[in-house]
């Protein structure tokens, strides 16, 4: 029973991380006319994505951190487990994403390091925050 919860948790961990960067992403670009001149050619999404300001890209990696803070978190609600491992796995993962995401579009070097060493860290405090908050300390 144990592993079935935690394979449900973790699929159910990284389809909350989606949606949730998703929403946080689209809630973001609601402040910033510069994606109504989205381009839809691929060619030119480095050249546009360069030339947003820099409050698109603090928007942008708060959605990430928070998708994956909500997705983790979730992921250790159905898991229910207090070894890291809902958080080491989807961490893992979408760590590689990230740095995927760095090496493929074009974006400043600052956000880049950003969002490839911040997601591990808030991965694991996604799921301290669970144990913190959902489990009983006092019943170990």
């Amino acid at each position: 029973m144990k592993f079935e919860r935690l394979v449900l948790g973790i699929i159910s961990g990284f389809v909350v991380t989606g949606l949730g960067i998703f929403t946080f992403e689209n809630i973001g670009r609601t402040f910033f006319d510069e994606y109504e001149n989205a381009p839809y050619d691929p060619e030119f999404l480095d050249q546009f994505v360069m030339s947003l300001p820099t409050g698109a890209f603090c928007a942008l990696l708060v959605s990430h951190v928070l998708g994956v803070f909500l997705g983790v978190f979730t992921a250790s609600y159905i898991a229910k487990m207090r070894r890291y491992i809902p958080a080491v796995f989807i961490g893992a993962v979408l760590f590689s994403f990230s740095v995927i995401n760095a090496i493929e579009i074009e974006h400043p070097l600052w956000y880049s390091i950003l969002n490839v060493t911040l997601v591990i860290p808030t991965a694991l405090l996604a799921h301290k925050f669970y144990l913190t908050i959902v489990t009983d300390p006092l019943n170990t």
